[in-house]
């Protein structure tokens, strides 16, 4: 067994819990304290992967991976913990780690990451195989100065494309990196574009001659790899919801027919037989160009799916910061992200958006007679009857406290009314038993729709509009005086 796998970790309910995730029959296990000299183990031995536990080793991580880089070494580098923040992991992956894995989430990743790390690797050292043969190459067809040229050329390109995108975590602007990469030239193509995702949006970015920038013609590159790429993986897409970026080329003007054109290059961006985007090229000289380019354009995906993996990934890792711990929905952190960007959507492409605030009556009084696991109870209960009532693209939002808020994208005052309708049913239609309790509950709410804004223009007049017509029913309330008690049953009894 010529594998070598290095755990880097001192913690036995850790090192225990890979063993019994991870099938080692495959590899030949070396465990170390982070006491250990690693630097020399690293230095001294190739491994195919590393795991370690970075709240035991954070001040030596980035000294590993210089360590790693400088010896040009293919090795996987894996950390997990939990006292790494958001800005933190991001430095650590563009500076060379392939992943991060919280550790209250390592026993759900850990197969995933290491599975997904060895793939990684595999690619490299494809690349890296494809660069010593073509070294060889020049060594021995040095008089073929055409051919070693174009290799060359398509060397460098792959060189500088991997520095570039890589291990970049924000694609908003992967397009024109992988343009100024040099893809038009090793491709010979004046029209590409990618299709991609991050979270639940969608975005398409193309590059194409100037005048073909027109709204209609993108607006036909963008259904048709829309389709495509519907017919690679199943998934309709809504291009309404499509965010889109346009760069210009310096080529001649070309036929507005050409950019449809039947030989034109799908390249699906699948990662685990999950396809997570589309990459479209019509190069100048359609006929033969994709077997003529089969070795470059495979190196090419192999580089953006990882990168867009990596992307996703990140974004994965993002939202667990805006998650609410105790019910699962979005925090307020999450709440603010949200807003602002499904408001900027809604003002962009001229579509509707409702806000719904939503308040707990009589919370404290739950909390102060039955205790706050009773409360705790109460809240979680809210939200899986809230959940029943929406739709997959709201999104539900723990505001603070015992307050809510449910962001509605595409609808207007009238729908949010008629699923507040909906959801009062499905909170009143029946007690929240906790234990022998049967606890009552009720709810009061805020709408405001993005129509009538006005000269107000901002997400916080929104949220202002909906908090104020939410506290206005708090006051109109009946409040709760007392909970009576009959047969073990707790009721809560309006004045």
């Amino acid at each position: 067994m010529d594998k070598n796998f290095l755990i880097i970790s001192n913690n036995d309910a850790d090192l225990n819990l890979i063993k019994t995730i991870i099938d080692f029959k495959r590899f030949n296990i070396v465990i170390f304290p982070p006491s250990y000299d690693i630097e020399q183990a690293i230095l001294s031995s190739d491994f195919e992967a590393i795991i370690a536990d970075y709240d035991l080793a954070e001040d030596r991580v980035m000294g590993w991976i210089d360590i790693l880089q400088k010896k040009k070494s293919k090795s996987c580098l894996i950390l997990y913990g939990e006292k790494c923040g958001t800005e933190k992991i991001a430095e650590i992956l563009r500076k060379g780690a392939y992943g991060f894995i919280p550790r209250s989430l390592l026993a759900d990743r850990i197969h995933a990451i290491v599975e997904d790390g060895l793939e990684n690797r595999k690619a490299f050292i494809e690349i890296l195989a494809m660069i010593d043969e073509q070294k060889i190459i020049n060594e021995r067809l040095e008089q073929e100065k055409t051919a070693l040229r174009k290799k060359n050329q398509e060397l460098d390109f792959i060189n500088r494309l991997s520095c570039e995108v890589a291990y970049d975590l924000n694609w908003e602007h992967i397009l024109p990196k992988i343009i100024n990469a040099g893809l038009p030239n090793i491709i010979d193509s004046d029209i590409v574009s990618v299709l991609y995702r991050i979270s639940n949006d969608w975005y398409f970015s193309c590059y194409l001659p100037g005048n073909l920038c027109d709204d209609n013609t993108v607006d036909k590159m963008k259904d048709n790899i829309c389709d495509k790429f519907y017919s690679l993986s199943g998934e309709k897409i809504f291009t309404k919801e499509v965010s889109v970026s346009v760069y210009s080329s310096e080529a001649k003007e070309l036929p507005d027919k050409s950019i449809l054109s039947s030989d034109q290059i799908i390249l699906p961006l699948i990662h685990r037989e999950r396809t997570l985007g589309a990459l479209t090229i019509l190069t100048k000289n359609n006929k033969s160009s994709k077997n003529k380019n089969n070795e470059i354009l495979s190196t090419i995906l192999n580089i953006l799916v990882m990168s867009l993996n990596n992307a996703q990934e990140y974004e994965r890792v993002k939202k667990m910061t805006i998650r609410d711990g105790l019910t699962g929905t979005y925090n307020q952190k999450g709440f603010k992200e949200f807003i602002e960007s499904e408001f900027q959507k809604a003002k962009r492409y001229n579509r509707p958006l409702s806000l719904i605030m939503i308040d707990v009556d009589n919370f404290k009084a739950i909390n102060d007679n039955l205790g706050h696991l009773a409360g705790d109870y109460v809240l979680i209960e809210l939200v899986n009857r809230l959940k029943k009532s929406l739709r997959k693209t709201d999104i539900l939002v723990r505001y603070g406290g015992d307050e809510f808020a449910i962001i509605l994208p595409d609808t207007k005052t009238k729908e949010a009314e008629a699923l507040m309708v909906r959801i009062l049913s499905s909170v009143k239609c029946e007690f929240f038993n906790w234990k022998d309790e049967k606890i009552l509950v009720d709810i009061s709410h805020g709408i405001a729709a993005i129509a009538e804004l006005g000269l107000m223009d901002n997400a916080k007049d929104l949220i202002s509009i909906a908090d104020s017509r939410l506290y206005n029913a708090k006051r109109r309330l009946h409040k709760y005086s007392s909970i009576t008690r009959n047969d073990n049953h707790a009721v809560f009894i309006a004045q």
